[in-house]
């Protein structure tokens, strides 16, 4: 039943943000997904902004009550919701369930929530190691961890705050945060036909710098990158 209902979620959020033809080319996937399931990802690159000014974007989106919180734990989010800030059970594209976000969180990923008020306004997520990465079972995209990089994913805005500068926002924040851990470089796969995503990384100034092909078999799995340019 809890499945049911997550799929059924997840079907409105489809028509409602992509139309019925990308709902019904869902439905169709979801049959073969079982057998045999093939993707294409656009991979990206960004380079962190050491000058990352929060005041400055506040400024820009003339919002007075705006704020990013930096969650690191499944405790922040307790102490958050204690305040009325709820982002874990909200249903975004990449919470499945409801219950990812917890997930994510007691497995290692670091979440940059933006609220409005008190509405989850949009959210991005950060892995700042391969133990964590593996532990998601995310996409097994290349990150030197070693080298100051990172993994950016899970990127969303919601719909009545989109277009007016919340995503950029966010970014700010989480900017100021990773120079602070040392990171210099994020890197990011969006799937090919998730327009929003790539836009979002158009928006901040994350550069395409080739692709990626996976493919699973029943049990089998493969991934191949493609890399076209490496430069930022």
């Amino acid at each position: 039943m809890v499945r049911l209902k997550a799929l059924w979620e997840r079907g409105k959020e489809i028509l409602r943000e992509n139309g019925l033809l990308m709902l019904l080319k869902s439905s169709i996937m979801f049959l073969i997904i079982p057998f045999y399931e093939r993707n294409v990802y656009y991979l990206f690159k960004y380079s962190v902004k050491n000058d990352a000014n929060p005041n400055e974007a506040i400024l820009k989106l003339k919002m007075v009550d705006i704020k990013c919180k930096v969650v690191t734990s499944n405790k922040d989010a307790d102490r958050l919701e204690s305040e009325d800030f709820y982002f874990r059970s909200y249903p975004t594209d990449h919470n499945e369930g409801r219950k990812s976000y917890s997930r994510w969180l007691d497995q290692g990923a670091i979440a940059f929530c933006t609220f409005v008020g008190k509405d989850f306004a949009a959210i991005t997520w950060v892995v700042t190691s391969q133990q964590t990465q593996d532990s998601l079972k995310t996409l097994p995209i290349k990150v030197g961890y070693s080298n100051k990089e990172a993994f950016g994913r899970g990127a969303w805005v919601n719909p009545k705050y989109r277009k007016l500068g919340l995503y950029g926002f966010t970014i700010t924040n989480r900017d100021r945060f990773l120079t602070d851990m040392g990171i210099t470089v994020l890197r990011n796969a969006v799937h090919s036909t998730d327009t929003i995503g790539r836009a979002l990384q158009k928006t901040v100034g994350s550069r395409r710098y080739g692709e990626a092909r996976s493919k699973r078999i029943l049990f089998w799995r493969f991934w191949e990158e493609i890399v076209e340019n490496e430069s930022v």
